[in-house]
C-alpha cells in the first residue's frame, strides 16, 4: 500500500532558508508477481542461470519460451497449458499481457513483419520494457539492421570494431560509467561509488559476439567493457526511453560466469543481485490498462484533488468516452 517517506537534510552552517530541507514523497508499495516473457532462440546457459537468479523473488515471474528445434519450443513457468502453445505471440493482445519482454539469441528473420511491428508497439504504445541480450543471432549478427527493431534500440548496429573477416569475439572486463555508479540496477548492493567500482572490476571477464560501440542521442550507458586496460571500449549495458516504454541492451552472452567462475565464492550474490535489480528496473513504470494520476502527491485536508484517468483496451489503444468508477480509500481504510 501507500507509504509516505520523509527525507531530511541537516541545516548547513550559514544556511538562511531551512524550510525546504524536508521533503515528503509518497511511494506505493505493490506485491504483485509481474510477468516477463523471455524468448530465447537456442538452448544456452543464460536461461538456466537467469531463472535461478530470480527464482526466490516472489515479485518476478519469468515465462520462458525457448526454441529447441525448427517449430519446437520449450515453455517454462507458464500459467496454463494454453499459454504460448503456438509459440511466440502473434497478436498484440497476447503479447501485451506481459509487462516486459526479453529477446535472446534469435534472428530477425524468425519474426514476421507484423511481429516486429508488434514488438515495437509493445514498447512505444503499451509502455512495456524491452531487454535485448547478446548472442550469435542478436543485433547486427542476427540481421536486425534495417528492421523496425533497429529503430527501437538505444545503440547503432553499424559498429567500428567488426572486420568482416569472420565472426566477432571479444573478452570484456566490466567497469561502470559515471551514470552506472548511482543507478540501482548496477550498484550490486554497494553503498558508495568506490565500492561499486571495486565490485565490478573484481568480476571475471565475460564475452561478446556483438561489437556495439555507439549510442544513439538520448541514450545512457551504464556499463562499459573491453580489454583489462581499455574497459570503456564497448557498450555492455545501455538504455533509452522509446515512446511510453524503455529499451535496454546487454550485448554479452554469458553473464552466468559471474555465478560459476572459479574465482567467485559459492555464497556470492552478485549475479542474483544484478539480474533481480535489472528486471525490476525493466518493469518499473510499465502502465496498466487503466491508470489514475493526481496532479499532486500530497494535499491538505479539504483541498480538492483533480484526477486524470487513462483507459486503454487489450491492445492498449486509447478508449474514448470510457465510464470510470473511482474508489478512494482514506488512511483508516474506509472508502
Amino acid at each position: 500500500g501507500p507509504r509516505l517517506l520523509r527525507f531530511r537534510v541537516s541545516p548547513q552552517e550559514g544556511e538562511r532558508v531551512t524550510e525546504n530541507n524536508v521533503r515528503d514523497v509518497l511511494v506505493n508499495v505493490v506485491n504483485n508477481a509481474e510477468k516477463i516473457l523471455y524468448f530465447e532462440g537456442e538452448p544456452r546457459w543464460e536461461v538456466k542461470f537467469l531463472r535461478r537468479a530470480v527464482s526466490e523473488d516472489e515479485n518476478l515471474q519469468v515465462v520462458v519460451l525457448q526454441r529447441t528445434a525448427e517449430s519446437k519450443f520449450l515453455r517454462l513457468d507458464v500459467d496454463d497449458a494454453e499459454e504460448l502453445a503456438a509459440g511466440f505471440p502473434k497478436t498484440r493482445e497476447e503479447l501485451f499481457r506481459y509487462r516486459a519482454l526479453i529477446l535472446g539469441s534469435v534472428e530477425a528473420s524468425f519474426f514476421t513483419h507484423d511481429q516486429l511491428d508488434m514488438i515495437s508497439d509493445f514498447v512505444s504504445r503499451r509502455g512495456g520494457g524491452l531487454l535485448f541480450l547478446g548472442g550469435r543471432n542478436a543485433f547486427a549478427e542476427g540481421g536486425y539492421q534495417g528492421t523496425r527493431l533497429a529503430e527501437v534500440l538505444p545503440v547503432f548496429l553499424d559498429d567500428e570494431l567488426s572486420t568482416g573477416a569472420g565472426p566477432y569475439f571479444d573478452e570484456l572486463f566490466i567497469t561502470p560509467t559515471r551514470a552506472g555508479l548511482t543507478h540501482p540496477a548496477t550498484q550490486l548492493g554497494a553503498d558508495n561509488s568506490e565500492a561499486v567500482i571495486e565490485r565490478w572490476e573484481a568480476l571475471p571477464a565475460v564475452t561478446t559476439l556483438n561489437p556495439i560501440t555507439r549510442l544513439k542521442p538520448g541514450a545512457t550507458r551504464l556499463l562499459s567493457g573491453g580489454p583489462e586496460r581499455d574497459r570503456e571500449r564497448q557498450v555492455v549495458l545501455a538504455f533509452h526511453r522509446y515512446g511510453r516504454g524503455k529499451v535496454i541492451v546487454l550485448p554479452i552472452q554469458d553473464s552466468w560466469i559471474w555465478q560459476m567462475h572459479a574465482d567467485i565464492p559459492l555464497e556470492d550474490q552478485t549475479h542474483e543481485t544484478f539480474w533481480r535489480q535489472l528486471l525490476r528496473w525493466l518493469l518499473d513504470g510499465v502502465p496498466d490498462q487503466v491508470g489514475a494520476q493526481s496532479e499532486r502527491e500530497v494535499v491538505e485536508p479539504g483541498q480538492p484533488v483533480n484526477l486524470t484517468i487513462e483507459v486503454r483496451d487489450s491492445a492498449y489503444a486509447e478508449v474514448n468516452n470510457a465510464n470510470v468508477v473511482a474508489v478512494v480509500h482514506d488512511p483508516s481504510g474506509d472508502s
